[in-house]
């Protein structure tokens, strides 16, 4: 069987966001399709039965999506495609929000708020069936899969390995010495690219959901 045939099938390529024991968890998917428009919007995902955020979405029954655009850094698809969420903390890496308590990418093509109503294990994925609970527009033109194939994916490549070798995260600056604030009620230090002044006072904490004033400064 010439398994390149399935790049061929015309899809995008996703990020999912989640939450597993009031953690932030997250992966790439390219499996994700509308099912229905009326009178819900329902979708589809594939979700590898193996992944953190598997657990999560089987934990919470919720998740969103984060549709990638054209012109998305191949780092964010590397961020989220190889590596566990078990070993990294991969939404520290990106630059993100939270819609109704999830993460979404703070740059992408359009969002999704998903419930789960149903779900069916399939050999080594799971079927989720979910309602459209929330959407929004982004900017830009979606990501098709079979592009990121032909001319992105060398890119994203490179991208991680560097970023496994340094450290550092594409497009960002050494990390220099500088403040930290903790949160006084589980232990979380941001750490985002946002200086921690700047953030609205609306933020909160991604791991416990507290305030922004149960931070001190480190």
């Amino acid at each position: 069987m010439e398994t390149k045939a399935l790049y061929k099938i015309s899809y995008g390529l996703y990020v999912v966001g989640s939450k597993l024991d009031g953690k932030l968890a997250g992966c790439v998917v390219d499996a994700f399709i509308q099912s229905t428009s009326s009178p819900v919007p329902t979708v589809i995902l594939c979700s590898i039965q193996a992944n953190q955020t598997n657990a999560a979405i089987k934990q919470t029954g919720e998740f969103t999506v984060s549709v990638l655009g054209r012109d998305v850094e191949p780092f964010v698809i590397g961020n989220f495609g190889f590596q566990s969420g078990r070993d990294a903390d991969k939404w520290a890496n990106v630059e993100h929000r939270l819609a109704g308590g999830l993460p979404v990418l703070d740059k992408a093509a359009a969002y999704f708020r998903c419930r789960v109503t149903d779900q069916k294990e399939l050999s080594t994925h799971t079927a989720f069936f979910c309602e459209v609970t929330d959407a929004w527009l982004g900017e830009g033109e979606p990501l098709i899969y079979g592009d990121y194939q032909a001319s992105m994916k060398a890119k994203t490549l490179e991208a991680f390995k560097a970023f496994k070798e340094t450290g550092i995260v594409p497009g960002r600056q050494a990390a220099e010495k500088k403040t930290k604030w903790v949160c006084k009620i589980c232990g979380y230090v941001y750490d985002g690219q946002t200086p921690f002044e700047q953030l609205p006072e609306t933020w909160k904490c991604p791991v416990c959901g507290h305030p922004k004033s149960d931070f001190e400064m480190l």
